[in-house]
């Protein structure tokens, strides 16, 4: 029983660290969720900083362009005033040089009128004559003037020209270096915002992978948890079977020990040379005694299977948990002890003898009711002995609460108490349950 206690004790440890490994586990879940979250948050908030910065920077480019837009209307406007104006002074120009050309030939025409006439007669031209000649040179000095003006204000209105051209190409360039500026800021934009989106496909992928290991985890301790149940099951079922065999052999033991004792002893023998003792009822005896130390047999060959049974539950369960196996030449040294150092390290010393005589051949026969009262006596001690013993140990109670209180008849009262008490053990917090009226001695033994 204390092997199979230490048994159950080592893979509650084992439930515990397994336990253990799962919170561990968990933990670094939950702080690779943090930093998931965090990188989250960063990377919204640069995403933000960043569509704020295109938008601003769409914005100033988009007025700086108007505005640029706006002084190349309006030094085109001013390019087209002036060349029109140019026009019309390059038309006037031609028209004075026109007109210029032919008061110069009417000119020459008369003064070689006038030459030849003063060549023919010497005498003074009339004053009429060099009055209108007089006129006219003062007409040509004047349209000489015009044109030197007409020609220094095409010079300048040509300065003018050249000057809004440079402004207009300079213009032009910076519109276009704006223009390049603005693509390669869409450029950079489109390339954090792929980098956003690269970051967030990871971290969308990180936050699956999570998931599914939480999924994985959560199946693992559910699998483990009922592979756990399932062993404990089989082994509480096992255990049972191994007391209750231990119970029927130590009673066939004591059968055995009595009858031998009754075959041996003095009164058997005077007796039987007193003719008092028949031959068949010692073949009585005997064939009682083969099938007694058969089935004892039996009963030992059913222990050593259990026994083996159990091992293979540790090992199993080991496996499951994934742990180092225990040596198992402690529970080899350890199990087989004999039933009678059981009994005298787990339970307290039983009734006198007096109340357990041993049977003769007659009381064999014809005094069973005797015997029946040494059993119910025997059967309400053990009773005591177990919910006592049950009461104070956890890890006894633990293992059986499910065995004993089937094979020992318990009632609804005991059962409760013994479940009240190993929750108050098990648990944090909780007040002791009461064990008065629960654990009482039966009133056929002292």
């Amino acid at each position: 029983m204390d092997v199979v206690s230490s048994g159950i004790a080592d893979l509650e440890q084992k439930v515990v660290e397994s336990s253990d490994r799962l919170t561990s586990a968990e933990h670094q879940i939950t702080e690779k969720q943090q930093h998931m979250e965090k990188l989250q948050g960063k990377c919204n908030a640069e995403k933000a900083f960043l569509d704020q910065q295109v938008c601003l920077l769409q914005q100033q480019s988009e007025e700086k362009a108007s505005r640029l837009q706006q002084s190349i209307s309006s030094l085109q406007a001013d390019r087209q005033l002036l060349h029109h104006r140019l026009a019309d002074l390059d038309s006037q120009r031609d028209e004075a040089t026109y007109s210029l050309s032919q008061q110069t030939e009417e000119l020459e025409q008369c003064r070689e009128q006038l030459k030849w006439a003063w060549i023919a007669q010497p005498s003074q031209p009339p004053p009429s004559q060099l009055a209108e000649l007089n006129s006219r040179q003062t007409v040509s000095t004047e349209i000489a003037k015009a044109l030197e003006e007409s020609r220094r204000q095409k010079e300048e209105l040509q300065t003018q020209v050249g000057e809004l051209t440079a402004s207009l190409q300079s213009s032009l360039q910076k519109v276009s270096t704006v223009d390049k500026k603005l693509s390669l800021k869409e450029e950079d934009i489109d390339t954090l915002q792929s980098e956003v989106q690269c970051r967030q496909a990871s971290l969308e992928q990180l936050q699956a992978e999570v998931e599914q290991q939480r999924v994985q985890l959560a199946q693992v301790e559910l699998d483990k948890d009922s592979q756990l149940s399932s062993l404990r099951e089989e082994l509480l079922s096992q255990t049972q079977q191994l007391h209750t065999c231990q119970a029927r052999v130590s009673f066939l033991e004591v059968e055995v020990d009595t009858l031998t004792e009754q075959l041996h002893s003095p009164e058997a023998r005077e007796d039987d040379h007193n003719g008092s003792v028949t031959v068949d009822d010692l073949d009585h005896i005997h064939k009682v005694n083969r099938e007694l130390e058969q089935q004892l047999a039996d009963k030992n060959r059913s222990i050593k299977q259990l026994q083996q049974r159990l091992a293979e539950l540790k090992r199993t369960l080991q496996k499951e948990l994934k742990l180092k196996p225990e040596p198992e030449a402690e529970g080899k040294e350890k199990f087989p002890e004999s039933r009678a150092e059981k009994a005298e390290r787990v339970y307290p010393e039983p009734p006198p003898a007096s109340t357990l005589s041993p049977p003769t051949s007659n009381t064999t026969v014809t005094n069973t009711s005797d015997l029946n009262d040494s059993r119910e006596i025997n059967f309400e001690y053990l009773k005591h002995v177990v919910l006592k013993f049950m009461s104070c140990r956890e890890a006894e109670a633990f293992q059986l609460i499910r065995a004993v209180s089937v094979l020992l008849n318990f009632s609804r009262e005991e059962e409760d108490m013994l479940k009240q008490t190993l929750e108050y053990k098990m648990s944090w917090f909780g007040s002791k349950p009461s064990l008065k009226g629960a654990i009482r001695p039966p009133t056929n033994w002292s």
